[in-house]
């Protein structure tokens, strides 16, 4: 009598045990499906009901050039014609410098203003 009671017991915990790791392959893959789905925001908004628009750009505005649709290029600094402006040396050249050129060099780039 103790066997069968003792084997009914281990049976329950057999099933129990298989319907708990079944429980957790069905969440894992939900986990799976879930992190797909939020890896993209955009799929999440069209869900919502949002959708992607680009706003046209007015004819009397300038380029901007942190706008991905347009064909532009960040520039440094600006470009200045003389032949101080550091983009006209490579980095060898920049190294190669002394202390008193690259300062004159600074100089000549920033324009200081006194503020009172």
């Amino acid at each position: 009598m103790a066997e069968d009671g003792a084997e009914q017991l281990m049976n329950a915990l057999i099933s129990k045990m298989e319907s708990m790791d079944k429980n957790i392959q069905d969440v894992r893959a939900e986990n799976a499906i879930m992190k797909r789905i939020m890896d993209n925001p955009q799929n999440i908004l069209r869900k919502a009901g949002f959708v992607p628009y680009g706003t046209p750009i007015a004819e009397d505005v300038e380029a901007d050039a942190f706008r991905r649709d347009m064909d532009t290029t960040l520039l440094k600094g600006g470009v200045r014609g003389d032949d101080k402006s550091i983009d006209k040396f490579t980095n060898e050249q920049v190294h190669e410098m002394s202390w008193d050129e690259i300062h004159e060099m600074a100089d000549n780039q920033i324009e200081r203003k006194e503020m009172y």
